[in-house]
């Protein structure tokens, strides 16, 4: 039970760790000038190259 607690406990804290890089990332694109619609596509297209591997191997 005990590496149960500690799996779900490093997942929520790498979560939080990524949530807070991504703003980050955000933060910094928008001081230097970025494209509110600019900076949405890239992050759309990012998330669909990341995830259409997935959703093509878990099709078949």
């Amino acid at each position: 039970m005990e590496e149960r607690k500690k799996a779900i406990w490093g997942a929520v804290v790498g979560i939080q760790l990524i949530y807070a890089g991504y703003f980050l990332l955000t933060k910094i694109a928008f001081d230097v000038g970025m494209n509110t619609f600019v900076f949405v596509f890239y992050r759309q297209f990012a998330a669909t190259l990341f995830l259409a591997p997935f959703a093509f191997s878990l099709q078949r």
